[in-house]
């Protein structure tokens, strides 16, 4: 009896195994078709987009597709298309089309430009998918960078200028760009206020007296500066090179148009008032013109900022200054010009800020960029000033709110903010607001592969890339299989690698190492479409299959 039992225990153990082995078959089995089913239906893969990838088109196109081999999830498409400030332009609403199978967006009217076409989804089967690709419009121009805002490349010079420190040239020129600046903001903001209905006759005499000390020390000041200023162009050449500039180039016109008005300035107080504000409305323009905004676009929108910038800045240092004139001439004059002045300060201090702020944001990417040059330190050196300009103004009308004169010690205050506002602007004006960008030349030497990466000239837009791989000759004959170079932008968290097609091409250069087989390729293109921190990825698989992944980040600005 015991036997029996015990036999029948064993035959019910080996049925419980028997059964566990048939349910691990079970389960691998289903996993296994679960497998299957995923590689035979792998998520969903990029099949067309339009425009098309790299493509160059001579209009702007009504809209952007991306479409996909299948259907897509309902939610979380996110489609963008950024301009080369990395702005996104278009605003509309994703649409689905294809079936669920692709995305559109419709695009306003684009400019001339390089665009980035940034698509972030999910497939049915729940795989995140993005990527982007860029696409050109027209024939861009290149985009400002350091370069194009140095004056001696805008006459077709190379120096310099600012790197070595201060010497006793670059002393002289900035000292007269600051005297330059002071008698034109003065001369111009006189000229302005001469504007004035019913002034008394002692502010009419202050204000002609005024001028004409102002319009003696801008002609002066001119001269130097214009004088200095083709000195540090001319650096090395003979004096008909000052000649050529003059005549032939943008700046050099715009140093003879200044160079006329300056003649004229010391004549202003013999003139009436609408020739005045004519003579300010041009030498402002032509000062607007020669600066850093007249280098990007559109030219229409950051020259007429500048202009409205020096505009305020003028009716403020020039009221400033007519109003000390007048505290040392009569002080109840004094303190009935000061309730105008007051007001029109206001104006224009606003005035100043607005344009300022939005000028850099035209001139910068973003506001980080401050931080990368010695013209965002000193931009940032006139915000500080400005904001004690602002806390002296509010002194003073705090003051004349109780019925007394301005304090002679805060006007002097005042007009020191001032001048130290415009050694600023003097400095400042003659510094690039972008870094100077360098072209990248990455290498990486190891065991298994060497690697070299060049752009050039490594700026927003246009560039030329080249790349170089060396494996060993042991492994299939040292020839990749597959090479891909990546551009992804670092500061756009959302928005996926950019490929650059790679072409061969026959390298002549020798850089050969023994034992190892050298690969060269070549892409040109706007791959690099908007500055900012970029990652460069190179992908490498072999005759074995086996990848090699080396990456690099660098600065464009």
């Amino acid at each position: 009896m015991l036997f029996f039992a015990h036999r029948r225990v064993l035959t019910h153990s080996r049925l419980q195994a028997k059964a566990i082995r048939i349910i691990l078959l079970i389960v691998l089995g289903l996993f296994s078709f679960v497998g299957f089913i995923g590689r035979a239906e792998a998520h969903a893969a990029l099949e067309a987009t339009t425009p098309a990838a790299d493509s160059r088109l001579d209009a702007a196109p009504p809209a952007v597709e991306v479409v996909f081999n299948e259907r897509l999830d309902s939610g979380g498409a996110r489609l963008l298309v950024l301009n080369e400030s990395s702005r996104n332009v278009a605003k509309g609403k994703v649409e689905r089309i294809d079936e669920g199978k692709g995305i559109r967006i419709a695009l306003p009217k684009l400019e001339d430009g390089h665009y980035t076409v940034s698509y972030s989804v999910i497939s049915a089967d729940g795989h995140p998918i993005s990527g982007a690709y860029v696409f050109t419009v027209g024939n861009p121009a290149p985009l400002p960078d350091a370069n194009q805002l140095d004056p001696h490349q805008q006459v077709g010079h190379a120096h310099n200028h600012g790197g070595a420190g201060l010497t006793v040239d670059s002393f002289l020129l900035y000292t007269a760009r600051i005297l330059y600046y002071a008698g034109l903001l003065a001369t111009a903001g006189i000229a302005l206020w001469g504007l004035m209905r019913r002034a008394t006759p002692v502010v009419r005499d202050t204000l002609a007296r005024s001028l004409g000390l102002a319009g003696k020390f801008a002609f002066i000041a001119t001269l130097a500066y214009v004088f200095f200023s083709l000195r540090d162009l001319g650096q090395g050449e003979p004096i008909s090179e000052w000649w050529r500039i003059l005549t032939e180039t943008t700046i050099g016109k715009l140093y003879c148009a200044e160079l006329l008005l300056a003649v004229a300035a010391p004549l202003l107080p013999s003139l009436s008032a609408i020739p005045r504000v004519v003579w300010a409305a041009l030498a402002l323009f032509a000062e607007a013109w020669s600066g850093h905004a007249a280098a990007f676009n559109p030219i229409a929108y950051t020259v007429g900022l500048d202009y409205a910038h020096l505009l305020a800045a003028s009716l403020w240092g020039g009221g400033l200054v007519l109003l000390l004139a007048i505290w040392y001439k009569e002080r109840p004059e004094a303190g009935r010009f000061a309730l105008l002045f007051s007001k029109w300060a206001l104006v224009s201090f606003l005035v100043l800020w607005v344009t300022g702020v939005l000028s850099t944001l035209e001139f910068l990417p973003s506001l980080s960029y401050l931080k990368y040059t010695l013209w965002g330190k000193w931009l940032l050196a006139k915000v500080a000033l400005s904001v004690l300009v602002a806390v002296t103004a509010f002194l003073i009308r705090k003051q004349m709110k109780k019925g007394d004169l301005p304090r002679g010690s805060l006007l002097k205050v005042d007009v020191g903010l001032l001048a130290a506002i415009v050694l600023s602007v003097g400095v400042l004006t003659y510094q690039t607001p972008l870094p100077a960008n360098k072209p990248l030349n990455y290498h990486k030497m190891g065991i298994d592969m060497h690697v070299t990466l060049r752009v050039s000239p490594n700026t927003p837009g246009d560039n030329q890339f080249t790349l170089k791989i060396w494996l060993p000759e042991t492994v299939g004959e040292g020839k990749p299989k597959k090479v891909q170079l990546r551009m992804l932008p670092l500061d756009k968290k959302d928005m996926g690698y950019i490929d650059v097609p790679l072409e061969p091409y026959e390298d002549q250069e020798i850089d050969e190492f023994p034992n190892y087989v050298i690969s060269t390729y070549k892409a040109q293109g706007p791959y690099l479409p908007f500055a900012g921190e970029w990652k460069a990825q190179i992908r490498v698989t072999d005759a074995t299959d086996t990848e090699r992944v080396l990456e690099t980040t660098y600065r464009i600005y």
